[in-house]
């Protein structure tokens, strides 16, 4: 049962934004890490608080992160929009909000990776506004303008990053998490064939300019927050030549503010081989990298088209990033296609 908003979107609507919860045993849903430090969860809906600064500034947004509690009915009942969405892990909570709104006769609005991938799980949505929303949400407001407000948005372009507006970081309440995140780039050069970062974001990196990233910075450091800042990119080096630029950029914000933050980041293994960036990273106090390590067997690298971890001993280039204090948390695959017997205990050996 589609529901039609009431208001047109000039108008000052109550928009609320809902980050759905993570299954329990989801990679994402760190909660007892998140719990040594107070903190509920691991990180702000980042893509939610992009998507508040896409959509029409005189809007009142209340943003609602189900990791950290419950939605209260008065919340609820408050809204004239609701903006939710995610990846797979979050599906069933998405869908239960989703069966929620057709009940309640409420306009909601879903997004983001899991609805871009398979956006027929998502039918019963009002609205399904797919892809990157800085293209999408545009074309979703022109429709409602135009008196159609429900549909489905898509485009294949990939939005210019560098028009991207600065996150609603000031929805955030951060005691709630382990760290904030910002987004410095998107897409990977790389064509590893389990990833679908490639299929979502492309194989071409697309970077924000370096004042673009340092207001980021100055907008969480003024509104308070301190320690951790995650660097959620798909790959951090996708662009080493900007990423360089970057951090020269970088070290003199830090030290002009003081160091507010120290840094973690996703990159690909082949970040070892680059002193000279680890030096830069190290001076700018990035203290932890996720690489996807994935198997130690060479030959099954190559059949996932994923040879940049098997340039070099995995063991010789983890060893060289711990030189620089950067500690590494590592993804591992089990049960590739084409896994020969005692791969697992090849993997117990390396880790």
């Amino acid at each position: 049962s589609m529901a039609k908003p009431t208001r047109h979107p000039d108008q000052p609507l109550h928009c609320l934004l809902i980050q759905p919860r993570f299954e329990a045993s989801n990679f994402w849903n760190m909660t007892d890490s998140a719990a040594t430090t107070g903190a509920k969860t691991v990180a702000p809906p980042l893509g939610l608080l992009t998507v508040a600064a896409i959509l029409p500034q005189n809007w009142i947004f209340e943003l609602v992160d189900l990791n950290v509690r419950e939605l209260t009915n008065a919340e609820w009942d408050a809204a004239d929009i609701i903006c939710t969405g995610g990846m797979i892990p979050q599906q069933n909570g998405i869908l239960a909000l989703v069966a929620r709104a057709n009940r309640d006769g409420k306009y909601i609005v879903v997004g983001g990776p899991d609805p871009t991938s398979q956006p027929d799980v998502y039918r019963d949505a009002d609205v399904r506004v797919l892809g990157e929303g800085e293209r999408t949400i545009p074309m979703w407001m022109e429709s409602w303008r135009a008196g159609e407000p429900c549909g489905l948005f898509t485009s294949d372009d990939r939005p210019d990053v560098t028009t991207s507006p600065t996150p609603r970081f000031d929805l955030v309440e951060f005691p709630n998490y382990l760290q904030a995140g910002i987004q410095i780039s998107r897409g990977c050069p790389f064509n590893c064939e389990f990833c679908d970062i490639i299929e979502l974001y492309g194989r071409v990196p697309r970077s924000k300019t370096i004042p673009q990233v340092l207001a980021e910075l100055d907008l969480l450091a003024d509104l308070g927050y301190r320690g951790w800042i995650d660097v959620s990119d798909d790959n951090f080096i996708g662009n080493k030549k900007f990423v360089k630029k970057l951090l020269v950029e970088l070290e003199v914000w830090c030290i002009r503010r003081d160091y507010p933050f120290y840094f973690g980041t996703e990159a690909s293994m082949n970040l070892a081989d680059d002193s000279e960036l680890l030096d830069m990273m190290q001076r700018c106090e990035f203290r932890f990298v996720f690489m996807g390590i994935e198997s130690p067997d060479p030959d099954l690298l190559a059949g996932t088209q994923k040879k940049v971890n098997s340039m070099k001993p995995i063991v010789e280039r983890v060893h060289e990033v711990y030189k620089h204090g950067i500690a590494i948390s590592a993804g591992f695959i089990l049960g590739f296609d084409g896994e020969k017997p005692g791969t697992g205990e090849a993997l117990i050996t390396c880790i």
